[in-house]
């Protein structure tokens, strides 16, 4: 009976030094010692191979770790399907622990998957495994990102048209304004040089801008007078040239509207399916658009995903970092964090400035003491952390006179 307590469990560390191509894996035992070494194409017959042998390292009762220097990707889903423990490992770690082996340059990805094996071997009390959320909640992330992905084409080109005007026909950006809109982009299409806009005249714009657009009468009139007035003129090759480049940027502005507004009613409606929409219809904004879901998605649903509320500020880069040691204190900005979770966090705060009176005030306190706009809103997207990450814990439902209930009595805290 005592061996049986006694006994100790095999285990293999994998260190997997991932490529596009292929994959380089080193196989460790529990003292150090070189199991097998081997190179796996990115190929079926390859990777299924690679699977077969796992399986049988699973029936001999041999568990799995693995160390690799990403925490999604297929190798990432393959190594999880197939029961093993997914170590993700920050490159800077691999960079420094490679100095513990070798104090040379010199590196292979050999070398790296035997860092990767010997560190989760050592170390993987310091490391956290993989967790990975349910499939909607993954397919909900893939949604949201891509969307916001499509977002920032739309933003590249519109920027990318803006500027080509600027070098050679600026009126549409003072009549317009908006190049997003349908009004403006049929204009371009027609008349994407100053000498076309010369020969349009009255009854023309007439029926553009009423007849086609349905524009009023006073706007019509508005944008006519706009219009008319004199420009720069600017040398024919110039305009040639660059006339060209803006019809090639209309066409794909145009292409690719109405995907993001296809993806955008994709993620709403998919996030409605998911049982944590009638949390999120209490929070400000959570009844519409894809801001919320968005935020939502890369919460995720792993139950240890998140350790604390100051652990998911910090994920979101909504706290600064500190770095102390004797009597220097320096406060920095937060780089590192999941970019997509700070966009997510900054957008849900300045969307709850119309619909909430304590973060209204809580904004205003914030630019009274000297804050910048996107910095008051860090701060105020910290405190929605704190409330958000409380929902998500506890499955609980956003409560605003709970809230305003725990900001009185913390005010009569501080007080005494």
């Amino acid at each position: 009976m005592m061996k049986e307590e006694n006994k100790k469990v095999k285990r293999y560390y994998l260190g997997v030094d991932w490529a596009e191509e292929f994959h380089q894996v080193w196989v460790s035992d529990p003292e150090g010692k070189k199991v097998i070494e081997m190179k796996v194409l990115q190929q079926p017959e390859a990777m299924s191979e690679f699977g077969a042998w796992l399986h049988q390292r699973k029936a001999e009762e041999i568990e799995l770790w693995a160390a690799i220097e990403k925490p999604h990707g297929r190798i990432v889903d393959f190594l999880l399907n197939h029961g093993v423990v997914v170590y993700p490992v920050n490159p800077k770690a691999l960079d420094r622990a490679r100095d513990r082996f070798r104090m040379s340059q010199s590196k292979s990805d050999c070398f790296d998957a035997y860092v990767l094996a010997e560190f989760v071997r050592t170390d993987h009390a310091h490391l956290r495994a993989l967790e990975p959320d349910s499939v909607e909640a993954q397919e909900l992330k893939m949604l949201s990102r891509d969307h916001e992905r499509l977002m920032r084409q739309k933003t590249r080109l519109l920027n990318q048209i803006g500027i080509t005007l600027k070098e050679y026909y600026p009126r549409p950006l003072e009549v317009f304004g908006d190049l997003e809109s349908k009004v403006a982009r049929d204009f371009l299409k027609a008349y994407s040089t100053p000498q076309a806009l010369s020969k349009l005249n009255r009854r023309g714009w007439n029926r553009f801008a009423k007849r086609d657009h349905h524009l009023s009468e006073a706007r019509s009139n508005e944008l006519w007078e706009k219009l008319n007035k004199a420009q720069i003129p600017i040398p024919e090759h110039v305009v040639r040239a660059k006339a060209k480049l803006l019809l090639a940027l209309v066409i794909q502005l145009e292409a690719l509207l109405p995907e993001v507004e296809s993806y955008s009613e994709e993620v709403e409606r998919f996030f409605a399916s998911m049982p944590a929409v009638e949390l999120v219809k209490t929070l400000p904004g959570g009844k519409t658009g894809t801001t919320v879901a968005k935020l939502w998605a890369e919460l995720g649903d792993a139950n240890n995903r998140w350790q604390s509320f100051r652990h998911l500020q910090a994920e979101a880069g909504a706290v600064p970092v500190t770095q102390s040691s004797g009597k220097s204190r320096v406060v920095l900005f937060r780089f590192a964090c999941n970019k997509h979770l700070r966009r997510a966090v900054y957008w849900f705060s300045f969307n709850s400035l119309r619909r909430c009176e304590w973060a209204k005030n809580y904004y205003r306190d914030q630019r009274a003491k000297g804050h910048s706009h996107p910095r008051a809103l860090r701060a105020l997207g910290a405190k929605w952390l704190k409330v958000i990450f409380v929902m998500w814990r506890d499955h609980k439902p956003y409560d605003e006179n709970y809230h305003l209930a725990n900001i009185a009595r913390q005010r009569m805290r501080q007080a005494a």
